[in-house]
């Protein structure tokens, strides 16, 4: 299988309307129940929403207090870094291009601020950071990362600022002076490749990726108090982690690409013990998916990569009391590489990525769950 150097999904995660589209959402169907079933013959969970100003993969998308969905950077067509932004209105469901970053970016980060401004960070071995407005719709420069990889991690910590985790190391960003400063080194004596920052309920962050070249899986524990890392227990699987969702009982969901064009790994760590457990396989392809847990606890993962590096449809629904996953429908169309944001609604807007590799889509959609009408 060709193996795609591919991202996000992060953090921490969208046709028949076209641009002009507008109107209320349809009735939701319902949920697949919780014994796995699928949903009803015909059913659909998916809307198309108008298209992105500029189709790409690898971007971000951040929820803004206003409700507005902050669409920024990626991959566009021919492989290039994009500067360009956009936002997305629940209102009307229509994108509009906003004034451009500072830098061309791609495998970056974003993440909301407790001022409401919008931290952008790195991309493509770059130390650049910026700023987002949304009171002013513009970018502004802030300090420069001490340090650069291919792909950057982050996550608001409770005294307002962002842990960001690097291939090399990890930085706090500090909102009031706009600088970073460097934690203490990982624990892994080994090089680690980051895949995910989860903010756990009790301060710590549970950093995991691959260590010695995604021979085994790395898996840190982040004390803020102290600025050092220690050693968690193992994953089971040692490839990528496309999705790591914090689940209402404080453990998290992982959903581990197997790089083998099967059902993913899944696993759940429980803070407590320190410890995952596999929980067996997704019933899809979901490497390079994207999720986003829904106000009922359950968590829908959504796409995910094929082989040849075209997009999956597929989408399921991770169901926290049954420990089982259950079909949710087909996406309007196959992609990996995308974003997937929880709206104020209750519904789930995804955006872009791959479904025709290597050329990234403009197209976007809404996943309503049953309860939001």
């Amino acid at each position: 299988m060709m193996k795609l150097i591919c991202c996000f999904a992060t953090v921490t995660i969208l046709f028949a309307l076209g641009c002009g589209g507008g109107g209320t959402l349809p009735p939701s169907p319902a949920l697949p129940p919780a014994s796995g079933q699928p949903p009803a013959p015909g059913a659909s969970n998916f809307t198309a929403v108008g298209d992105l100003a500029t189709a790409r993969a690898d971007h971000t998308a951040t929820l803004l207090p206003s409700g507005m969905v902050l669409i920024a950077g990626g991959v566009g067509g021919g492989s290039q870094p994009l500067a360009s932004a956009e936002l997305y209105d629940p209102s009307t469901r229509r994108f509009t291009s906003i004034s451009n970053m500072n830098i061309s970016r791609t495998r970056h980060t974003a993440i909301l601020l407790a001022n409401g401004k919008v931290l952008i960070a790195g991309g493509a071995q770059d130390r650049s950071a910026e700023l987002y407005d949304p009171s002013t719709g513009t970018f502004t420069a802030t300090g420069n990362m001490l340090s650069s990889s291919g792909g950057v991690r982050s996550t608001l910590l409770p005294n307002g600022g962002v842990f960001i985790a690097q291939d090399v190391n990890a930085e706090i960003y500090d909102p009031a002076s706009g600088t970073f400063a460097l934690t203490g080194v990982y624990a892994d004596s080994n090089p680690v490749s980051v895949d995910t920052a989860t903010l756990l309920p009790d301060g710590m962050i549970l950093v995991t990726g691959c260590a010695a070249k995604c021979g085994a899986g790395a898996t840190e524990l982040y004390a803020p108090q102290t600025g050092r890392f220690s050693l968690t227990g193992q994953r089971r699987a040692w490839d990528t982690v496309s999705t790591a969702t914090l689940l209402m009982n404080s453990t998290v969901l992982f959903v581990e690409g197997n790089d083998s064009g099967l059902p993913d790994d899944a696993e759940v760590y429980d803070p407590v013990s320190g410890t995952f457990t596999h929980i067996g396989y997704t019933s899809a392809v979901h490497e390079f998916s994207a999720a986003a847990r829904l106000p009922d606890g359950t968590v829908l993962i959504a796409g995910g990569q094929l082989d040849g590096g075209n997009g999956n449809s597929d989408t399921e629904l991770y169901v926290p009391a049954t420990g089982m996953f259950a079909a949710a429908g087909n996406m309007t169309m196959g992609r990996h590489s995308h974003t997937a944001t929880l709206l104020t609604d209750g519904t789930v807007l995804i955006v872009g990525g791959y479904s025709t590799w290597p050329t990234p889509t403009s197209r976007a959609e809404i996943y309503a769950p049953p309860a939001v009408h």
